[in-house]
């Protein structure tokens, strides 16, 4: 965790950084944040502040309904369902 400066961009953070926003927090993503979501954020190539409240709450529940049926939510999965 980093206290951003006045020159830090909410966009664009340090390597080895992201940025998280309370709605993130509320919407249930908890730390360290599952893999399944980073490997979702890479493939898609969006950042984690790119995820509004919904699209956190709905993509976390995915996470936990897969892995609650012992399988890996994948990008693959996201376009099969539409």
């Amino acid at each position: 965790m980093k206290v951003p400066k006045r020159s830090d961009w909410a966009g664009l953070p340090p390597p080895g950084y992201l940025t998280v926003c309370e709605t993130s927090l509320r919407a249930g993503l908890r730390f360290p944040p599952p893999a399944e979501l980073v490997e979702l954020l890479k493939r898609c190539r969006v950042s984690l502040s790119q995820f509004s409240y919904r699209v956190m709450s709905v993509t976390v529940g995915l996470i936990a309904l897969f892995r609650d049926h012992g399988a890996v939510l994948t990008p693959e999965h996201l376009s099969r369902m539409g």
